[in-house]
């Protein structure tokens, strides 16, 4: 994964802030990932992130529905925390690309002015 998720020209959250539940691996006997239950899920608590400042924070627990489906992923926002959930699908790493693609986006639409 990389350094840092972008999310605007000046708005970069560092990695390690980003919390990841992955599903487990199917290979090690679970069941077929089609009958659903692996999820890649990614949370952000703005409320710890040290490259937000207080404007910003504000803007995304106000801006943030609490539920709300955006595509294929689901996005809640819990007091500013922020989790996007997306299905494996075929590939895990597809998953993750988009759990990253889809918090960035949601975080930029409520950052900007």
């Amino acid at each position: 994964m990389d350094a840092a998720l972008p999310v605007t020209a000046t708005v970069a959250i560092p990695e390690g802030e980003l919390e990841w539940t992955l599903p487990p691996d199917p290979g090690t006997g679970r069941a077929d990932p089609a009958l659903g239950g692996f999820t890649t899920s990614l949370r952000l608590d703005t409320a710890a992130c040290t490259v937000l400042d207080p404007g910003q924070r504000r803007r995304i627990t106000d801006r943030v529905p609490a539920f709300h489906r955006d595509g294929c992923a689901v996005v809640t926002n819990t007091e500013g925390a922020v989790t996007v959930k997306v299905d494996w699908g075929p590939a895990p790493c597809e998953a993750v690309h988009m759990a990253r693609e889809r918090l960035a986006s949601v975080l930029a639409r409520a950052l900007e002015p």
